[in-house]
């Protein structure tokens, strides 16, 4: 019977990894996360990251597959294992990864971090910088009302959320 294991990748080789075990016919589940991060000069970008750094499940028939080859397959390093035996990861959290990712195994966080009313932000750019407020209503899509501590007093201030970082 086919079990679920965790594969340890060597640091960013996520994607070598990926590509060498699909070429030797592995059955391989890779999650990623899209969301936004704030490069320099750039403000905010959305970026594709792995859901577990260095992390990666593949699918192993003990007896058919050959484990010793994953060993020396290039990005990988070796299965997560425990008192030297290779961990099996229940099937119930591959369903839920699954259920969770698109049909390129991507989770999409832009919304799951939406910033809400009500909650505590720091202005991460323009000439608020630095200052922490409550974000009072939503104006848009990509605008919001923030309350903010200026000169003593509170003041609601239009930003876009993309000068928004979630305290």
């Amino acid at each position: 019977m086919a079990q679920w294991y965790v594969m340890y990748t060597k640091p960013r080789q996520e994607s070598v990894a990926l590509e060498n075990l699909q070429r030797q016919n592995y059955t391989v589940l890779y999650p990623r996360a899209r969301l936004q991060k704030r490069k320099a000069g750039q403000g905010s970008v959305a970026v594709l990251e792995p859901l577990f750094p260095r992390y990666m499940f593949v699918r192993l028939e003990t007896g058919v597959d050959d484990f010793s080859k994953l060993r020396s397959t290039k990005g990988c390093i070796d299965l997560v294992k425990f008192g030297g035996k290779a961990s099996t990861v229940p099937n119930e959290l591959i369903d839920v990864i699954n259920r969770q990712t698109d049909t390129d195994c991507v989770i999409d966080l832009q919304q799951s971090n939406a910033l809400q009313v009500g909650g505590v932000v720091r202005v991460a750019e323009g000439p608020f910088e630095g200052l922490m407020g409550t974000i009072a209503s939503a104006k848009s899509d990509h605008r919001v009302i923030v309350l903010l501590n200026i000169l003593g007093a509170e003041r609601n201030v239009e930003l876009k959320k993309s000068q928004l970082d979630q305290a």
